[in-house]
């Protein structure tokens, strides 16, 4: 009797841990915007969601190493792939954004950092090289699911792209773009 009682037991607790919605997250359902990129945000063709990961801080022991968790947040880099236009306006976007902040040849170059951004907001006059992002996970049926906001995004590196005659006119130029941010919202979809 007890055996029945278990089997029944085990199969009610199967039946509660049916998930309300059993549709996978799709790969390809996706939107990347960015205030001073509007090619990067329209050629972008994969991005990595970035991870999280806690700093451990170790707790002295003579028996055995033992850790605590840390107080800081290590978020990972937003690493994004595009594809290059024909008139580059998507690759001279992060260029001119990495020289503004860099201004390799005089002062002026970091002076015009905010003309390259088309949104320009009270927060970008104070800190130019500075844009928000945010990523938008579609359901199933392409409605907003899920969103992330990006604060403080700015460029860290700008891949090469290539050229080569053995390729045909259907091949597609890519290139791939790092960025840091300091650190990112989740906003589920009751608030997308």
């Amino acid at each position: 009797m007890s055996l029945f009682f278990c089997f029944i037991n085990t199969n009610m607790t199967a039946i509660s841990r049916t998930p309300n919605n059993p549709n996978f997250l799709q790969p390809n359902k996706f939107i990347l915007t960015f205030g001073r990129t509007p090619n990067v945000t329209y050629f972008c063709q994969s991005l990595g969601v970035p991870g999280l990961s806690l700093s451990e801080v170790p707790v002295n022991n003579p028996f055995l190493d033992v850790y605590s968790p840390g107080e800081k947040a290590i978020y990972d880099l937003l690493n994004v792939t595009f594809m290059v236009d024909e008139e580059l306006k998507s690759w001279l976007e992060i260029h001119d954004w990495i020289r503004g902040m860099t201004f390799p040849t005089e002062f002026k170059e970091y002076q015009d950092l905010n003309k390259l951004n088309r949104f320009t907001t009270s927060s970008l006059v104070e800190k130019p090289q500075f844009s928000d992002a945010s990523v938008v996970l579609l359901s199933s049926a392409n409605n907003p699911y899920y969103r992330f906001n990006f604060h403080d995004v700015f460029p860290t590196s700008l891949s090469t792209f290539v050229m080569n005659t053995m390729d045909g006119p259907d091949t597609i130029i890519t290139a791939d773009a790092t960025f840091r941010y300091t650190y990112y919202d989740e906003i589920g979809r009751a608030h997308v």
